[in-house]
């Protein structure tokens, strides 16, 4: 569709469509598209150690909410465009589970004057992408495409925004298509249940933490189309989300665009006000005081084993969560995100150097903080929880694989992670933060990562540092006070239905699973 047509399908009530300055050529488009990955411009020489540069960020908060940040980066003619609202899995009301990944795949059904496939044509047009991603708190939806074309994507996503178009048929067969995803990613993946439902129905108390994104198939087969705009214009609000603009582009130029697209969409609705409270961790064995010191909610109950069977499994696995953990930007969410990364993070983490590479009874460790809520321990928000899973060798006993994790944590939580070690850590992940905003779109995220889980984009300036601030006693006095062996749940996963052999060895709790 070329922008004088694009131009001619604006609102009649809204502002004209805006066409872009001229049209990229397919070849210059790609080229953009390929510099994309290339390193923010800036960066001082000799910058210290364990400082990243900081993202340079205008923020405006539009008359209807929306907040709009502005980034500029001319390293390539390239702009991101990324929306993200909070209407993450645990946003969703009882009786709707999977409502947030669903509305994921409707937003892509077609607009009022982009009807259903236009919205991937037009962008392809101008030599863009798009995609979309739903996570626990927030769901997202970017766009990357030649920086000329800016206008096109922001008249896309307001049109979307303003008037997507929600019929009974796309419904049907966006219900349809979740379901089977389910299917395919849960019900018969491998381990599939373990990973997206029982931990964290086990590891929260609270429905609005414990549900899967994914949803479930009762909620979704009692979708109708009222409740389904009742879920959109609550929590696809203006005032729910967020808009990052972020590449080359003028600021006040992209900023007067936001305005003129986004501005006169109305609020339509309110989210329902949900309570994510989870309890504190609960006491130690043998008395002693009712809750850490601090705690203002009541205590958990002490730890439970669940006794899983997976049909799709071929090997058997253990899995172990702890609740109960801290706010975001606290000195124990610093500290604990690096022992996570300690115990589960890659081939030279404590745990796959134990158990798979000196003892030998398993195949692989993942995890982390967040675990298994956020699949990037830095979109962990609380009430959230820290863990991680070991598929084991057949011959080795659901109890062996659990003293041997349970010895690592508690090395941490009585010694902390010593000065060598914390510094690789650090360098790892400040490689990984630094790799992240190595293209426009992914310090997009992390402004709206930040806007939304802190109310600050500019909040993700100095975030790095303070990582790098952790001491080894933080490490020890967070792991001590988090990850008891009380506070731990605990999962073991017999392959094909299998009956664990030493079962019978280990208390059953009335929540142990089937």
């Amino acid at each position: 569709m070329t922008p004088s047509l694009l131009c001619a399908a604006s609102r009649p009530d809204g502002p004209p469509c805006r066409a872009p300055s001229g049209r990229v050529l397919a070849l210059g488009a790609a080229f953009a598209l390929a510099a994309a990955g290339a390193a923010p411009a800036g960066s001082p020489p000799g910058a210290p150690i364990g400082r990243s540069p900081a993202i340079p960020v205008e923020t405006v908060v539009l008359a209807n909410g929306l907040k709009v940040v502005v980034s500029r980066d001319p390293t390539a003619p390239v702009v991101a465009v990324a929306m993200a609202f909070g209407a993450g899995g645990r946003s969703e009301p009882r009786g709707r589970a999977g409502f947030a990944h669903l509305f994921e795949r409707l937003m892509f059904e077609g607009s009022k004057h982009a009807p259903k496939g236009q919205f991937d044509r037009i962008l392809e047009s101008y030599g863009g992408d798009n995609n979309a991603s739903t996570h626990e708190d927030f769901t997202i939806f970017y766009e990357v495409l030649p920086s000329n074309a800016l206008p096109v994507a922001l008249w896309l996503d307001a049109d979307r925004l303003a008037d997507l178009d929600l019929g009974k048929e796309s419904l049907r067969n966006q219900v349809s298509v979740v379901k089977e995803e389910r299917r395919m990613r849960v019900d018969n993946e491998p381990y599939g249940r373990l990973l997206h439902v029982d931990i964290a129905s086990r590891a929260f108390s609270n429905w609005q933490n414990s549900h899967p994104v994914i949803g479930s198939a009762e909620d979704y087969d009692a979708v109708v189309l009222g409740a389904a705009e009742d879920f959109f214009k609550a929590y696809y609000a203006p005032r729910n989300g967020a808009l990052a603009i972020v590449g080359d582009v003028d600021a006040v130029q992209a900023l007067a665009w936001a305005r003129e697209y986004f501005e006169w969409i109305p609020n339509r609705g309110e989210p329902a006000p949900a309570d994510f409270a989870e309890p504190e961790p609960g006491p130690p064995p043998g008395g002693g005081p009712p809750c850490p010191p601090g705690a203002t909610r009541p205590c958990a109950t002490p730890s439970r084993w669940a006794w899983l069977a997976d049909p799709h499994a071929r090997l058997p696995a253990f899995a172990a969560a702890w609740g109960g953990l801290p706010e975001r930007r606290t000195a124990d969410y610093y500290a604990l995100l690096l022992v996570g990364q300690a115990l589960f993070d890659g081939k030279s983490s404590r745990l796959y150097q134990e158990l798979v590479k000196r003892v030998q009874v398993a195949v692989s460790v993942q995890g982390g903080l967040g675990f298994p809520l956020v699949e990037d321990p830095l979109e962990y928000k609380a009430p959230g929880s820290l863990g991680g899973w070991v598929v084991h060798k057949a011959q080795s006993t659901p109890l062996r694989v659990k003293d041997l994790v349970m010895r690592q944590v508690s090395r941490i939580a009585e010694r902390g992670v010593d000065a060598k070690e914390l510094a690789r850590l650090k360098t790892s992940l400040r490689s990984k933060w630094v790799r992240s905003q190595e293209t426009c779109l992914g310090r997009a995220r992390m402004l709206l990562t930040s806007a939304l889980l802190d109310g600050d984009p500019a909040a993700v300036n100095g975030e790095l540092e303070r990582f790098m601030a952790v001491t080894p006693e933080d490490t020890r006095r967070a792991a001590a006070r988090y990850l008891r062996p009380d506070n731990a749940v605990l999962f073991s996963v017999a392959p094909g239905g299998a009956r664990p052999e030493d079962r019978s060895a280990v208390p059953r709790s009335p929540r142990g699973g089937k």
